[in-house]
């Protein structure tokens, strides 16, 4: 995958769309499947935003039954089956452990009833469906959970992801199939037809040149996420309305707590719930859900935000965590659709929508969503836009995307006995250590293979990178060449598959951009510039622990 802007200016697009996040990406994916001559460009790197800072959850919300919103939750559950199939390496089966104690705002009969709902929705067999344990098999389990006031456990089922690699998997797939995907390249304005009010063209500005490109299209789409009123703004005629609402989601990075099990349990007094899941040897905690009226860019954890998570989860903590053990943290923002009244952020409703303005007539911008339902979200849209298109090519039937693999899913064997026979294949070819081996395999799934490949004729490439011995600077090269990284950040955060784990790492940055530089013949300005940005990226984020302690 080549990034080239030029390649903007040289066509008109069936279908533009603004954004790759997962929304914009499962959208140029199911475009360029169904034949549409599709672009897709994004002001940052793709799934910079809310795509990379999120709970890291395929899932259905079990707390989303409660607040009635069964067709979501209907939803999710059918699309998580659907990716464990076409993806099976990026929605990796996970138990989560539900403990019920005296005064907590759920029942253990209200769970049963809630959680044989959330198995009729969509499970995925006899292993998957929920359990229900005494308070010791519970504690076995999970022994550093408090036993004082422990009523029963509950067990059930989602999925673990790595949610920018998702995204970038369907870009890659969409590259793959013919579209062109530009990354850092901004909308700065559009051109109206003023005779039909449908967009005719945009200025695109390359943010690594400056160079301005236009771009023509029939159709598009506005999938920014938190941006998507930014976008709007630029609109001919616009009107001054909103169509999201901003919260923000807050996560913290701790040392193992629990390594099989998921933790679900209230956050009293209320009715919001924390979740922790287990992380490449770590826990991940997470969330908070408060309103955010500033800038998408400068979102970031704050020190009450991990206070507020760490007591949460220390009441059903057997040992509290300290705040000295916080490694870090990340904060994103949900883009929920406006609804009318004073609903809390936790009970606006998680549904999506497609906002059109009627002063424009040829685009549609994109409202909520999750990750989950990012693919069903990209049929819904693509058939609004072939209904508009007709003569698009595309024949109609079911959508393609629900029977093709991404491109790391391309397995012939369960994902477990994949894992290991493509790990042992890979200490054995390329020498590298067997833990190296399964995280790339897991990472990148069927595409492991041409990760490694370029050890054959340059051995260093083999080599651990310091202060991460499980990466190799081999991916580094290849989110270069094959998964257009063009900072260092793009790589650490958002290509390696440890993503926000880098906070851990720090002395690692020095070497992947000593590695950029070389692949991109930088002096020492630009890798000086290179390390800024990414120490100011990071350091927002494992600020948090010191503040918090």
């Amino acid at each position: 995958m080549k990034r080239n802007p030029e390649a903007l200016s040289e066509r008109r697009f069936d279908l533009v769309i603004i954004g790759g996040g997962v929304n914009g990406a499962a959208i140029a994916r199911e475009a360029s499947l169904r034949s549409l001559k599709t672009a897709l460009i994004d002001a940052r790197d793709f799934a910079s935003g809310t795509s990379s800072r999120s709970s890291k959850l395929i899932h259905g919300g079990l707390r989303y039954l409660a607040q009635g919103e069964i067709k979501l939750v209907r939803e999710a559950r059918r699309e998580r089956k659907l990716l464990i199939k076409l993806a099976p390496h990026l929605a990796q089966p996970l138990p989560f452990l539900l403990p019920i104690y005296r005064g907590d705002p759920y029942s253990p009969l209200k769970m049963r009833l809630g959680l044989s709902i959330y198995d009729w929705l969509g499970n995925l067999g006899q292993n998957d469906r929920h359990h229900f344990y005494n308070p010791q098999e519970t504690l076995r389990r999970v022994p550093d959970l408090r036993s004082e006031g422990l009523r029963v456990g509950a067990v059930y089922h989602d999925s673990l992801t790595d949610d920018a690699r998702l995204s970038l998997e369907n870009i890659l797939d969409a590259v793959e199939h013919g579209a062109v995907v530009v990354n850092y390249a901004e909308v700065r304005n559009f051109t109206k037809n003023p005779g039909d009010d449908c967009l005719t063209s945009a200025e695109v500005v390359d943010r690594l040149t400056g160079k301005k490109h236009e771009i023509t299209g029939r159709f598009w789409v506005n999938a920014t996420g938190p941006w998507v009123d930014q976008v709007r703004m630029l609109l001919p005629g616009y009107d001054g309305g909103k169509t999201i609402r901003m919260t923000k989601g807050t996560h913290v990075i701790l040392p193992c707590v629990s390594e099989r099990y998921a933790l679900f349990a209230a956050i009293l007094p209320g009715e919001r719930i924390f979740l922790m899941m287990p992380w490449h040897g770590h826990s991940l905690l997470g969330t908070t859900d408060t309103e955010y009226e500033g800038d998408p860019e400068a979102v970031q954890p704050e020190r009450e935000e991990v206070e507020y998570l760490l007591s949460a989860l220390n009441r059903v903590l057997r040992e509290p965590v300290s705040a000295e053990s916080v490694l870090g943290a990340y904060a994103g923002l949900r883009a929920l659709v406006v609804e009318g009244g004073q609903r809390s952020p936790s009970a606006n409703t998680r549904e999506y929508r497609f906002h059109r303005d009627p002063w424009i007539k040829n685009l549609i911008s994109v409202c909520g969503g999750k990750l989950t339902t990012a693919r069903a979200l990209a049929e819904k849209l693509v058939d609004v836009v072939r209904a508009e298109l007709p003569s698009s090519g595309d024949e109609g039937g079911p959508s393609p995307s629900r029977e093709l693999p991404l491109p790391g899913g391309y397995l012939r064997k369960p994902f477990e006995e994949f894992v290991k026979s493509s790990r042992d294949e890979a200490v054995l070819e390329f020498g590298i250590p067997l833990s190296s081996a399964e995280r790339i395999v897991r990472t990148y799934g069927s595409r492991w293979r041409q990760v490694l490949e370029p050890i054959r004729g340059r051995k260093a490439l083999a080599e651990a990178l310091p202060g991460a011995p499980q990466v190799l600077a081999a991916e580094v090269q290849f989110s270069i060449h094959a998964e257009m990284a063009l900072t260092p950040e793009d790589f650490l955060l958002r290509r390696s598959g440890l993503s926000w784990m880098m906070c851990a790492y720090p002395e690692t940055a020095s070497a992947v951009v000593d590695l950029f530089a070389c692949e991109n013949g930088w002096g020492a300005e630009e890798r000086r510039a290179a390390l800024k940005q990414f120490e100011h990226s990071i350091h927002r984020n494992t600020r948090l622990a010191a503040q918090a302690s």
